[in-house]
Order: C-alpha cells, then structure tokens, then sequence
C-alpha cells in the first residue's frame, strides 16, 4: 500500500482543521485507524465532541503540539489508498438509464498540462515546507503532499478538460491566473473546488498575542469532502452553471452532464453577445440622433440671433438716418470745418456708415447669406 509522509506539525493541522473521520477518508483509511496513527506520535486530537461544541458556539479546549518523546520521529507515514464510497453515494440516480459515457481515468498517467503543472506546483511546495497564502480560506496553510481526495479532484479536472478540448475547447489560464475556457472567440471562467465551510475554534496562545486576550474565537473557512464544478462567468437566466457532489450522484456520474454544460455555455455567451453589440449598436445610434437634434436646435438658435442682430442693425441705422435727418437741419448754413474736415463731408461719411450698418437697405440680399454662414461654432458657449 502507497504511503503518504508528513511532519508531525502537518498532521496536527488536518486533524484540528476538520472531524478526525474527513481527515482519514482523504487517506482512504478509517478514522480510528487515524487515531492510532495520532497517538502513536503523541499528536493531540480534538476531544470527544469537540465539532458540535464548535457548531454550537460553545466553548472547546484545543490541546498543543508538544515536542515529542525520545525515539518518536517527526515524519509520520500514513497508508493511503483511493477512498471507497458507500453503496448509497454510488449508486446512480433512479432516473438513470444508462452510465455515463465519459469515464475518469484510474490513474494520471498522461495529465493533461495545465493538471501536470499543478502537481508540479504542489511537489515543489511540499519540498519547501513553507507556509503559502490559500485564496480561499483566506489565511496561510502548509502545503500538503497529495491525498487521495486531492488527486480524485485533479483526474476530474484531467477528464474535464480532455473532454471539452475534444470538441474544439482551449483549456488554459488567464493573464490574472484565473482558469479558462476558450472556444471560437468567446471565454468563460470556471473552477473545480472544494465545498467551503465556515468553523470556529478557540484562538491558539500565539494568536492570543496579536489578537489581544478578549478574543474568544477564531473563525475560519473549512473545506468539505464535496466537490464543485462553477462555471463562474456569468450566463443567461436558465442556464446551469453548477454541479457539485450529492447523495444521488458524484461528480464523476454527472462527467457528461458537466461536459454538456459547458458546451451549451458557449452558444449562450455568443447569442448574449450579440444581443449586448446590437444593444450597443442601438444606444449608439440613440446617442446620434441626441447629438444631431441637439446640433439642429443649437444651429436655428444660432441663426435666429444673427437675425436679430441684422433686425437690430436695421432699426439702429434707422435711428441714425432720422438723426442725422435733423442734425442737417439744424446745422446752420457755412457752417465751419471740424477737425479740418468740412460739414457736408461729415455728413456724407455718417450716411454712408449707416448705409453699411443696414443691409436691408443697402444688399437685402446678403441678409440671408449671413445667416446661411452661421455654424455651431459661430457663437461659442451656447
């Protein structure tokens, strides 16, 4: 039988992280077989109900890892094998007809690369023994060799990806590592996770430091034995973005399910597309159409003060011909020259002044041209 080696310190973390049973249905032995192991290298487990005091919000007593008796070695070796399940979670649905198609392999024997690449990471931390930072319970954790739970979630994500990438799927990471799936222009993201559960436990004595005494609890997100498959992309209502392991189906009796899903993912990120360009394209042509009744109104308000300019002008040079209309008559006869310039030259260079200031009179015509040569730029700020 296979062995799994870890620290003492290791396996004080998985069997104080989740219920004594979980942690050894991931070696594929039996809890109490488990326990001995525990016991045999002086590693303290969690009393007898101490996960439904934790659910209950009661108090617990969380024992330390002490240094070990002369002769006990720090490296423990568990025997592992792929876990068993139960008559009742592997039995297919009643509605079943048939069994599903796509089947996950045994054993990786050529992983897929993104899988391969996984494995690698993982070996490479072990190695290291260096605590790395989990995205998803929030909180550094020491990198564990692969156990049996881990490596059935890694033969899903190899049939998966096998499976899509025969129907023209691109399996690959994006620039923010975030796994992808890419067909005919159109991507959706997706994971292959554990089922989170939120926990709590008493703070250790370095935590309490930091922490400060007043700090009853700790919480924590757990991982489950329940794997999920999300597509995490959003899709129209209606179509199925999850399916995770249940009491009428594993993952592994859902393969073709899962596969089918995905494929009918893409058709419905093109048709959603489509729908969004058409719904630009519509909102930009109603921006248009905004932009040129705006311009219109602009223009005609335009055009209509440069015709109540030339209005203007023309009343003022009516003004200025009665003016000067009187200004001629009292002016006496020999009147003398102004600045050197005699009167009836100022005069005539007054009349033809207003002649200039009315168009009316003087080029009717050219009173419509001037408002035609108006633009929206004539009259900045309005």
């Amino acid at each position: 039988m296979p062995q799994v080696s870890l620290t003492r310190a290791e396996l004080y973390e998985l069997v104080w992280a989740a219920p004594l049973k979980r942690v050894a249905a991931q070696f594929g032995i039996a809890g109490a077989r488990l326990a001995q192991i525990c016991d045999a290298h002086h590693v303290r487990r969690p009393d007898q109900g101490h996960w439904t005091r934790l659910e209950l919000g009661k108090a617990v007593r969380v024992h330390p890892l002490l240094a070990p008796p002369a002769g006990v070695s720090e490296t423990v070796s568990i025997p592992s094998k792929p876990p068993t399940a139960s008559k009742k979670e592997t039995a297919p649905p009643r509605s079943a007809a048939v069994a599903p198609k796509l089947q996950v392999a045994e054993r990786l024997v050529r992983p897929h690369p993104l899988v391969a690449e996984w494995i690698a990471t993982r070996e490479q931390q072990v190695r290291k023994k260096d605590k790395v930072y989990d995205t998803r319970l929030k909180r550094l954790v020491m990198p564990m060799p692969l156990t049996p739970a881990d490596r059935r979630r890694l033969r899903l994500a190899d049939a998966i990806f096998k499976a899509v990438e025969k129907q023209g799927v691109q399996v690959k990471k994006g620039d923010r590592r975030e796994l992808l799936m890419v067909r005919a222009g159109e991507q959706l993201t997706f994971q292959l996770r554990y089922r989170l559960k939120r926990g709590q436990r008493q703070p250790t004595a370095d935590e309490l430091r930091w922490r400060g005494a007043d700090a009853q609890w700790v919480y924590e997100l757990y991982e489950t034995d329940a794997l999920v498959f999300e597509i995490k992309t959003w899709l129209p209502r209606g179509t199925r973005t999850e399916w995770e392991d249940s009491k009428r189906a594993t993952l592994e009796q859902q393969l073709d399910d899962i596969v089918a899903g995905i494929m009918a993912a893409f058709p419905a990120l093109e048709q959603l597309r489509r729908e969004r360009e058409e719904e630009r394209r519509r909102s930009e042509i109603a921006a248009r159409e905004r932009r040129e009744r705006e311009n219109t109104r602009r223009l005609d308000a335009a055009r209509f003060r440069r015709l109540l300019e030339l209005a203007s002008a023309w009343r003022e040079a009516e003004l200025a011909r009665a003016f000067l209309a009187a200004l001629r008559e009292r002016l006496p006869p020999g009147s003398p020259p102004v600045a050197g310039i005699e009167t009836t030259d100022w005069l005539a260079w007054a009349e033809r002044k207003v002649d200039e200031h009315d168009r009316l009179g003087s080029d009717p015509g050219s009173i419509l041209e001037s408002i035609a040569e108006v633009t929206l730029w004539t009259y900045p700020g309005e």
